[in-house]
């Protein structure tokens, strides 16, 4: 599967490569690369279980599942020194309803099945970049989270989703960037360019940006529509304060 766009000459760093991502086999690394960079965001992780290993295996066959969606594009950024081993930086795009502009889907072998794969177990700061922790529509959680916990934040996100409508707009629902790699490049190179199909069509953009993340949307153009706020005074017994994802959407730019 061809990128379902050109890379401006300069956005990606010469030893850095992006590809989309469509082996299964993928997802371990992903997971490990979005566990290390969420980690660092207390506040955005509260519903999160104690035990990294539990969070790991959860988020695997949930990467695999997107992979094998048709109406997701995700791609990556490999170190081509590591021979394209090492996973830089990874997004996921939720593409709109009935939109043929950002590429052929091509994905899990163009099966569409990974039970057999997931049967084997488990300056614009670019630094990392981050939102939408998980997609809305999860109805399981990780060994050890507390369920209600992990319902009120998925249940907020969905709430978000359908109040904007979400689906009708080109969405950035995960990005994130290794800690190796960051102020690298990477996260910005994995927006850009969708963005630019999104222009070029006359899309919407819709994510959910962390505090971290939101100055950095935008210098993108993203504005904040709307926020969506946890207590972790009351939800938790070790965090505190009201921690805010910021609803952003950012207007197709006329060329």
């Amino acid at each position: 599967m061809a990128l379902p766009f050109t890379i401006p000459p300069g956005l990606l760093a010469p030893d850095f490569k992006m590809l989309p991502i469509t082996d299964p086999h993928d997802a371990e690394q992903i997971a490990q690369v979005y566990y290390a960079a969420f980690q660092t965001d207390p506040g955005n992780t509260y519903w999160w279980p104690a035990d990294k290993s539990a969070m790991v295996e959860w988020t695997i066959p949930r990467i695999r599942r997107k992979i094998a969606d048709p109406t997701v594009r995700q791609f990556k950024v490999v170190d081509t020194r590591s021979g394209g081993k090492e996973l830089v930086a990874f997004a996921r795009w939720d593409v709109p309803k009935g939109s043929v502009a950002f590429g052929e889907w091509v994905g899990a072998g163009r099966s569409g099945h990974v039970n057999d794969v997931d049967k084997g177990g488990a300056d614009v700061t670019e630094d990392l970049v981050v939102e939408g922790e998980c997609e809305a529509d999860t109805v399981d959680i990780p060994r050890g989270a507390d369920p209600e916990l992990c319902r009120g934040f998925f249940d907020g996100l969905s709430r978000m989703s359908d109040k904007w409508m979400a689906d009708d707009m080109l969405g950035l629902s995960l990005i994130a960037t290794s800690t190796k790699y960051f102020k690298r490049g990477a996260a910005k190179a994995l927006i850009l360019p969708m963005l630019d199909i999104a222009d070029a069509q006359g899309h919407r953009t819709y994510l959910e940006a962390t505090p971290a993340g939101k100055p950095i949307y935008e210098k993108f153009g993203f504005r904040e529509v709307d926020t969506l706020e946890f207590n972790l005074d009351e939800l938790t017994k070790d965090r505190h304060g009201i921690y805010k994802l910021c609803i952003m959407i950012r207007e197709p730019v006329k060329r």
